[in-house]
């Protein structure tokens, strides 16, 4: 199976074109780049340019696979649109996979607690707790406050994610961090579609991204039609 897999979660765009067999890469090509706001811009351009080196064609994909959040509102929106393009012009399978289980992927077999973060502006973080490949807490919205309450119960507890060291300058606490690479995420994330394809099928075609709380836009409309209520 021939497998497009992209993140655009967060500032740094991830993408990988691999080929999976017995839910393993027999053979990939991937692609980070930090594009800030940029993801828009780069994005399908960086998408031909992995398949043009790979000498196949968009139509010649099994699947799609992209993060269904949280993270940027307008990482994810990017992502899944794009995406959702491709499967509708060439009848590709689209699925999306909870970002924050992308970057918890292949730490299942440690014992420890792992906390995932992203960061989420307005001093909080997008956090979800895991201990054995099993999801205790979240995806959640949390401020710094509230994880370092949260994560008192669990002295040996590891941090990984895309914002993991930030977060643990804001903790200021001494705790291990996990770094991951963009290769082992695209992959993961390629790897968790495959499945979640194989076991649930393809998304519906009405399906958006995973969002914890409102974006910005949707708060000031919310208070815009309060203030006409009164």
């Amino acid at each position: 199976m021939m497998v497009l897999s992209c993140d655009t979660s967060t500032g740094v765009l991830h993408l990988a074109l691999s080929r999976i067999e017995g839910g393993q890469h027999t053979w990939f090509e991937t692609l980070s780049l930090s594009a800030g706001n940029r993801h828009s811009e780069v994005l399908m351009d960086k998408i031909l340019g992995l398949c043009t080196d790979a000498g196949i064609a968009l139509a010649d994909l099994d699947l799609l696979v992209t993060t269904a959040g949280p993270g940027s509102f307008t990482g994810l929106r990017i992502s899944m649109a794009t995406l959702k393009g491709i499967s509708m012009a060439a009848s590709i399978p689209l699925v999306s996979v909870p970002t924050l289980d992308v970057w918890y992927a292949g730490l299942e077999d440690l014992s420890e607690a792992v906390l995932v973060a992203i960061d989420a502006k307005k001093q909080r973080f997008y956090v979800a707790l895991y201990q054995q490949g099993e999801r205790l807490v979240g995806p959640a919205d949390l401020t710094i406050e509230e994880i370092s309450a949260l994560i008192t119960a669990y002295p040996d507890l590891l941090i990984t994610g895309a914002d993991g060291p930030l977060l643990l300058t804001r903790l200021k606490c001494s705790r291990p961090l996990l770094p991951c690479e963009g290769t082992a995420l695209a992959l993961s994330l390629a790897r968790m579609g495959v499945n979640q394809y194989l076991t649930q099928g393809a998304d519906a075609p009405d399906s958006g991204p995973f969002y914890i709380r409102k974006s910005d836009a949707e708060l000031a409309l919310l208070q815009h039609n309060r203030v006409k209520e009164k």
